[in-house]
């Protein structure tokens, strides 16, 4: 301590005045979107997709008009990025005609398709689905074997499990996991996944940990079983008025 110090009997509170400064400097983790921005995001399902997405979407109090969720036109990934470039534009021009709504966005901020790999990867174009997507702006949320694993995260919890080999073991996991179907049609969809979307943020924990895993181990991509709906999930988490933000 100097001379100077001595005679300051608050002398310690300059360098922890200094460590709180730079603590403060530090940039904030970079948010995925902006409050208000708006979303089309396209599924490759018909029922159990849209239904989760419909309903993340009122628990982050979204506004209907800014967030679009609707299936693509076939179950192949690359019509489905096609669907999500197609309507994108279509938004566009309808813009450019005066004919949308008083609220609607005039463009999409964020364009994403929500597709598995099980099908791309067995028929060896799942490179091309990824060279589709970057070529036509649409990022993609995808889930391997399929998106069932990505609900498995809200229901079991982490899990890296070898069994889910394809889309048929993962929705019969997520059957065995409620014990009851889940996606016979909206209404059962609505109620199955209504039971446990509060864990959605959860869910974005375990992706994020699963992620690290398989990174750790160097498995090859698409790792068995992973998912990238969490960054989507983000993504419209920060898109929500601060109050209403979950993570």
């Amino acid at each position: 301590m100097s001379e100077e110090a001595a005679y300051d009997p608050n002398w310690w509170q300059v360098p922890k005045a200094l460590s709180l400064a730079r603590k403060a400097r530090q940039p904030a983790p970079a948010a995925l979107a902006k409050p208000g921005d708006a979303f089309l995001i396209v599924t490759e399902g018909e029922v159990t997709e849209p239904v989760y997405f419909e309903l993340l979407r009122c628990d982050l109090d979204l506004l209907v008009v800014r967030i679009k969720v609707q299936p693509g036109d076939a179950t192949d990934p690359r019509r489905v990025i096609l669907t999500a470039e197609r309507l994108a534009k279509e938004q566009q021009r309808k813009a450019k005609k005066g004919l949308l709504g008083i609220n609607e966005p005039s463009r999409f901020d964020h364009v994403w398709a929500v597709v598995d790999t099980d099908v791309a990867v067995r028929n060896h174009i799942w490179n091309d689905v990824q060279q589709l997507a970057a070529a036509r702006k649409v990022k993609l949320a995808h889930s391997t074997p399929c998106f069932e694993f990505w609900l498995l995260l809200h229901i079991a919890g982490f899990t890296t499990r070898a069994d889910l080999v394809d889309g048929t073991a993962a929705k019969s996991a997520i059957k065995h996991a409620l014990g009851r179907d889940y996606s016979t049609n909206k209404e059962t969809a609505e109620v199955a996944i209504a039971s446990f979307l509060s864990k959605w943020p959860e869910a974005v924990g375990h992706a994020e940990k699963v992620r690290l895993y398989h990174e750790c181990a160097q498995t090859s991509k698409p790792a068995n079983p992973s998912t990238e709906v969490d960054r989507l999930a983000r993504a419209l988490n920060d898109s929500a008025l601060e109050h209403r933000r979950k993570l």
